[in-house]
């Protein structure tokens, strides 16, 4: 049995679609999660990325580039999860 080589889009892909899934189990469990501590667990992130934007001010535009990572349990789980499928797909 031949074995295909998968590519590496094909895993950022994966890993980032399990990221949205992640942030939107996110957006609902905060709807239904009472706080307490499950929705402290689930919930809680911590945010990775730059404090201040970096601005590049030119004559006919500026550019401001930035970058804020906010990361919880529920996002990991996904990512994790989009591995898992895409070794197994």
């Amino acid at each position: 049995m031949a074995q295909t080589k998968k590519g590496m889009v094909l895993l950022f892909l994966f890993v980032f679609l399990g990221a949205a899934l992640g942030s939107i189990l996110t957006a609902i469990f905060n709807v239904f999660v009472p706080s307490g501590p499950l929705a402290h667990i689930f919930l809680s992130q911590v945010t990775v990325g730059s404090v201040h934007p970096i601005t590049l001010g030119l004559i006919l535009m500026d550019l401001t580039f930035g970058l804020d990572l906010h990361i919880n349990l529920l996002n990991i789980l996904g990512m994790v999860m989009g591995y898992y499928v895409y070794q197994n797909s």
